[in-house]
């Protein structure tokens, strides 16, 4: 990465163990040769409510390439599943699957392994229409 990891945490103290989990998966994210620029992760409580499983964990990563910026946002608090884990960990393990599977696709369009159907019409035109 060009640019340093930005991590913030909003309405909740700052914590090692989190700081080492996000770094490990932004080591990762920059191991998949996507040439990733830089990358931001906010970790936020949106409420500060005390009752256990009820202060759920949001999560948001802003992935910086060549000429464009890949967002994953999981805000658990509106999540309209119930069943989701509140533990900040699996959280931002899915987040940063989620991001992870973005940039992949990312770099398989930049490296042109991605075949649009519009191409894919327009050639099948070429190949039918009767050449002189």
């Amino acid at each position: 990465m060009d640019i340093p990891l930005e991590l913030s945490f909003h309405n909740m103290q700052p914590s090692d163990a989190l700081k080492a989990a996000v770094e490990d998966h932004v080591r990762k994210l920059d191991g998949l040769e996507a040439h990733l620029i830089g990358c931001r992760v906010v970790i936020e409580m949106p409420h500060k409510n005390h009752r256990t499983g009820q202060n759920l964990p949001d999560v948001r990563i802003v992935m910086r390439v060549p000429g464009k910026e890949l967002v994953v946002s999981r805000e658990m608090a509106h999540a309209a599943d119930k069943k989701s884990s509140t533990d900040a960990y699996a959280v931002l393990d899915n987040a940063f699957a989620v991001a992870e599977s973005q940039l992949k696709d990312h770099r398989r369009i930049v490296q042109g392994e991605v075949k649009y159907k519009e191409r894919l019409t327009e050639e099948r035109r070429r190949e039918s229409s009767p050449t002189k």
